[in-house]
């Protein structure tokens, strides 16, 4: 199994809107082939801004790989653009593979 983590510090002013964007993302998730699960927490408030990790779960690293050049990547993308007005900090992307 493969694991992507992202860790974003998001304004307080646009945790609503993060969240429900993120909503919509993980719905169309489900139809990506190769795809398992999706997490998206919660963590630390401060008075400017909220980390949240994000973590979704693939077969394998071929099928993410595949998922980023996909038809449902694309959608995503388009209906719901990145929004970096919503971000405090760059996010920051990791991936693992799931050794037990």
């Amino acid at each position: 199994m493969f694991v992507v983590l992202d860790k974003f510090e998001i304004l307080n002013v646009y945790l609503f809107c993060f969240e429900s964007d993120w909503r919509f993302r993980s719905e169309k998730l489900q139809e990506a082939k190769g795809f398992v699960h999706f997490e998206l927490m919660r963590g630390k408030c401060s008075d400017v801004f909220t980390i949240y990790h994000c973590q979704t779960k693939w077969v394998s690293k071929e099928y993410f790989l595949n998922w980023l050049n996909s038809d449902n990547f694309l959608e995503i993308r388009e209906e719901i653009a990145t929004n970096f007005t919503f971000h405090y900090s760059i996010p920051k992307h990791e991936c693992f593979d799931l050794v037990i």
